[in-house]
This record gives structure tokens, sequence and C-alpha cells, in this order.
């Protein structure tokens, strides 16, 4: 679907936001990073799929966040040497346009 992101930066970048964001609403069966990688073996491009689509909802969900905290969450992520924040905006609107 994404050819052009790295699986592994995009999941880096999906970690992030469950951390940060929705760790409370997940048990340990239902994580969604530890359901990712139990089936890493088996990934094929749905699985890719999945992660852009819960990637894509973080980051609709931010849109109303100040560049400061922006800001903050790009560095937060460069640090994991995962997509920013504001990449990913970019990213994603670009392709919204497309649709």
């Amino acid at each position: 679907m994404f050819p052009d992101l790295d699986y592994a930066r995009l999941k880096r970048s999906c970690q992030y936001f469950v951390e940060h964001y929705a760790s409370a609403e997940f048990d340990a069966g239902s994580h969604p990073l530890k359901l990712l990688e139990q089936d890493e073996l088996l990934r094929t491009i749905r699985d890719k799929q999945a992660l852009v689509v819960a990637i894509a909802d973080f980051v609709d969900g931010t849109q109303d966040f100040c560049r400061e905290r922006v800001s903050e969450i790009d560095r937060d992520l460069q640090k994991r040497d995962a997509y920013t924040l504001s990449f990913l905006r970019e990213h994603f609107a670009s392709l919204r346009d497309k649709i």
C-alpha cells in the first residue's frame, strides 16, 4: 500500500502512539504491537495496511495538537528513528488529497 515507507520505522511510530495515547486500552493479549510481533513471520501486505490504518487514526487524532506538542512528539520519534508526526501528517495528507 505504501511501498515508499519503511515497515520498521512505521512500527516504531505506532509503538510511540500506543504507549503515549492508548496503552491503557489494551491488555497483554490485545496490544497491537504484540499481535504484530506474533505474526511477523507471516506478515503480508495486509499487515502493513493495518499498521498504516492504525497510524492514520493516530495522526488524525492529533489535528488539534499545538505546534509545540507536535515538535515535542517529533523529537521523541526522531530519538526512536521513527517517522515524525510532522512527516506522517504531510504524507497522509498528500495521500488523502489523491483519493
